[in-house]
């Protein structure tokens, strides 16, 4: 049977077809492209991110940057998205993660894009060799770092002056001094410290110290003790050497002898730097661009790191910046916006991978609220050093947090106890790459 289509929806259908049509006619080859940034921004770094995104966006005839957010298991869906061709035009990558992306194909090459650019963040002279290095593969360009941050001693103030230390010598501080003051920060519900007969580790009122696997890295200590856990020519980590068994021991003992850190399950229902912002711990490490020293409660600065044994502080280089998906469908647009956010997240984040915005002074400019610190970002980025990488890095990374990190600071077992075994298994991951 011939069915007759009424004429209402007959007339819809044709409208329809002609919005349609006149909707693809109307079409402004010109119009702005959309480039997609990925990143790992929280709420509040998302929202300052966004202040410079719509500045960008509003001078820019050429494209408008969107920001996708994925704070939670960042890098496990940038995988899967770049895996299944979804990947967003622009990445936030650290270097820990850099080298894999760019050794899997994943990164556009940017070295003749850049070489032949006069835009002020496309000055390679200009950037500190360490940070810029992390940044590039097999003598190629794959990103920009658009910070190079050491690891800071976040005080309580506060704190160290209800205990007799005067802040000024903070700096000065050794290992030995870093834990007498650890130890009378630490106190009970009683107050007593941890030397203090009765002392009762289950009841304590205030921590001196706060860390997670991971944070701050082990490495430091290992370092800072003359020790190594990944060798420069990546043939050996001997995390297991008398030298890194003792940044790793002291670790241990201030954990797990002396109490003077929360345990994972309080930092997990209280927050990790949130305990330093409430008074609940003292002295907190974290990177040179956290905000602690906003705080209406308590005064905070951020100190150099206490040196070790050996009279190093070296320091663990965190490294971040931005990389360009190499299937992006617009690379010269994605890269026109990848120079520009580069640039402007330099004038962001403190302390800049660029010479010439790594000072005392501008770190006050752009942050005001770390005008007692700002000196001490800029002697701390003296003693930086950024980890060995290689192509399986992230690997070798996983196992050394889970089978050695994890172990120390989330359980109780010695450093001693357990080096020579995850030595052998962090080895075997360098042959596989060698």
């Amino acid at each position: 049977m011939v069915r007759r289509i009424a004429p209402v929806l007959v007339l819809g259908m044709l409208i329809s077809g002609l919005l349609f049509a006149g909707g693809a006619a109307e079409a402004d080859p010109d119009a702005p492209v959309e480039i997609r940034l990925a990143t790992w921004a929280g709420a509040s770094e998302a929202n300052e991110l966004q202040e410079i995104l719509d500045e960008l966006n509003d001078r820019s005839e050429t494209y408008y940057i969107t920001q996708e957010s994925s704070p939670a298991e960042y890098y496990t869906n940038l995988q899967t998205q770049v895996a299944g061709g979804t990947a967003a035009d622009l990445m936030w990558l650290d270097q820990d993660n850099l080298i894999d992306f760019a050794a899997r194909g994943a990164l556009l090459d940017l070295t003749e894009m850049i070489e032949g650019d006069d835009h002020p963040a496309a000055d390679l002279d200009g950037y500190f060799e360490t940070p810029l290095e992390r940044f590039t593969y097999d003598g190629r360009v794959y990103g920009l770092p658009w910070i190079s941050m050491p690891v800071m001693l976040y005080v309580n103030v506060d704190h160290m002056r209800e205990i007799g230390v005067d802040p000024e010598q903070i700096n000065d501080w050794t290992w030995s001094e870093f834990r007498d003051a650890a130890i009378e920060l630490t106190r009970d519900r009683q107050g007593r410290t941890p030397v203090d007969s009765g002392f009762d580790p289950d009841d304590i009122e205030r921590y001196a110290f706060s860390m997670v696997p991971g944070w701050p890295p082990i490495q430091q200590w290992i370092w800072q003790a003359g020790g190594e856990e990944l060798t420069e020519d990546l043939s050996a980590s001997p995390i297991d050497s008398d030298a890194a068994l003792t940044g790793a021991e002291f670790i241990y003992e201030l954990l797990h002898e002396y109490h003077i850190a929360p345990s994972q399950s309080i930092i997990g229902d209280r927050g990790f730097d949130q305990m330093m912002r409430d008074g609940q711990v003292s002295m907190f490490m974290g990177g040179a661009a956290d905000d602690l020293e906003r705080n209406e409660n308590y005064e905070i600065r951020a100190f150099v790191l206490p040196a070790g044994p050996t009279g190093s502080r070296a320091n663990w280089a965190w490294i971040g910046g931005m990389a360009i998906w190499r299937g992006t469908d617009h690379p010269e647009i994605a890269y026109e916006a990848f120079m520009d956010l580069s640039d402007a997240i330099h004038h962001w984040k403190v302390p800049s991978p660029r010479i010439d915005l790594a000072n005392a002074e501008t770190i006050i400019e752009l942050q005001p609220h770390k005008v007692d610190s700002a000196e001490n970002i800029i002697t701390s980025l003296e003693h930086l050093r950024a980890p060995n990488l290689f192509p399986g890095y992230s690997e070798w990374a996983t196992i050394f947090g889970e089978r050695y990190v994890d172990p120390i600071v989330r359980g109780d077992e010695r450093p001693a106890d357990i080096a020579s075994d995850v030595r052998a298994m962090l080895e075997d991951v360098l042959e596989d790459y060698r």
